[in-house]
């Protein structure tokens, strides 16, 4: 399954069905890393070889563009042989979007850990920037953290259907 709006381009190079089967089956191994059922994911491909008259060398590039979201990716890789081409620019590109998404996590984890110092009412007590010694600081009264009333026990209520 690949996403909806999937572009492949091929430049200086005959683009056989073989390879677009190869490369459509490696880029759907990016699907641990990437939701293919975005709206906002565009995908755009472009394989050939970078000049007509070489014969040795990296001749071959993949190039894989990928804008999901506010974000965008793009990776490009030469190699000697187009399918190792597209291999690197797969594995490269795998390791960026999982480099992106563990940012994105960590980035909410730590945001939503913010958010409940502050409602706790302690936000910034464990960060320690300046020693400043004891006598120095004045002493204010202690504010009390927000508690919980306490509700009463259940046996000390009366109960109209309870016989005494």
């Amino acid at each position: 399954m690949l996403p909806s709006s999937f572009n492949i381009k091929a430049t200086n190079i005959e683009f056989t069905p073989e390879l677009r089967a190869y490369l459509e089956k490696r880029f759907s191994s990016l699907s641990g890393v990437l939701d293919f059922n975005e709206p906002t994911l565009k995908v755009q491909v472009e394989i050939g070889r970078t000049t007509r008259h070489h014969d040795k060398g990296d001749v071959f590039r993949a190039e894989f563009n990928i804008r999901a979201r506010k974000n965008s990716f793009r990776i490009v890789r030469e190699a000697a042989d187009i399918h190792i081409a597209i291999d690197e620019a797969r594995d490269s590109m795998e390791n960026e979007l999982s480099r992106a998404k563990t940012r994105r996590i960590s980035f909410v984890r730590r945001s939503r850990r913010a958010v409940k110092e502050m409602v706790r009412g302690f936000y910034g007590a464990g960060m320690k920037f300046v020693h400043i010694p004891k006598w120095a600081i004045p002493r204010l009264p202690k504010i009390p953290r927000f508690r919980l009333p306490k509700m009463p026990k259940i046996s000390n209520l009366k109960w109209p259907w309870k016989k005494r």
